[in-house]
């Protein structure tokens, strides 16, 4: 079977609103149920150099090798004291697993999309009121000692990590003061074999708190890392409730 036609044009509109990571396992458990490893190597090698996402986790199903698990238990250990959370880029498997388990946190999706082009009402109508649209311009109405910013990590190797263009452009020395957490959520657990397109690259020390997938295994926890030394004391803004 051949792949489908113009599959790169489908995969970033899809990817636009699910995410990279989402979007690849979509189409990959759509090609490997159509023609198996030969058709997810054929979408790899047309279509891995432009998606590195796509790229690696093809890699990683044709290795034969576990993914690694979205678990938002890490996440939600680092939300400890948050009562309000900015998201920052888009993965629809990981905002699946934590958006109903956010209790008591007020929650919000940055709605920059990093170069893809997502219609953010479609993606927010998904979680049913759960998550409330934030504009760039709006981020100081978040701000807080109990409020944080979050994003998605696309795999670190301790001197670099991958995050969504978007990140960029709101945790700036001027933003970052005024929350008291900046967390990155490393989605992949291992770095990227290609170019990493599609992303910027950050230190893993921008972040307050750096929660690492749990390694293979029953009862393995996610590790949460602290890559800086805290961050100095929030502007009181505005302080959240």
């Amino acid at each position: 079977m051949a792949l489908p036609p113009a599959l790169g044009q489908a995969f970033r509109m899809v990817a636009g609103e699910l995410g990279m990571r989402s979007a690849a396992r979509l189409f990959l458990r759509e090609l490997m149920a159509a023609g198996g490893a030969p058709l997810v190597r054929e979408a790899r090698d047309q279509l891995g150099r432009e998606f590195p996402v796509l790229d690696f986790i093809a890699e990683q199903w044709l290795a034969g090798r576990a993914e690694a698990p979205l678990d938002p238990a890490g996440v939600l250990e680092a939300l400890r004291g948050v009562t309000r959370l900015l998201v920052v880029g888009l993965e629809a498997d990981g905002l699946d697993a934590l958006a109903p388990r956010l209790t008591g946190v007020e929650a919000g999706l940055v709605t920059d999309g990093g170069g893809l082009d997502p219609d953010f009402r479609r993606v927010l109508a998904n979680y049913d009121g759960l998550m409330t649209a934030v504009e760039l311009s709006e981020l100081h109405r978040w701000a807080g000692r109990r409020s944080a910013l979050l994003t998605f990590v696309y795999g670190t190797d301790g001197h670099a990590a991958h995050v969504s263009p978007s990140w960029l452009r709101v945790s700036g020395p001027d933003v970052r003061t005024q929350f008291r957490s900046l967390i990155g959520w490393d989605i992949l657990g291992r770095p990227m074999t290609v170019y990493p397109r599609w992303m910027v690259e950050t230190s893993p020390a921008d972040f307050s708190c750096l929660v690492r997938p749990p390694p293979p295994g029953p009862g393995a926890a996610a590790a949460v890392t602290s890559p800086r030394a805290p961050a100095p004391a929030p502007a009181r803004t505005r302080e959240a409730t």
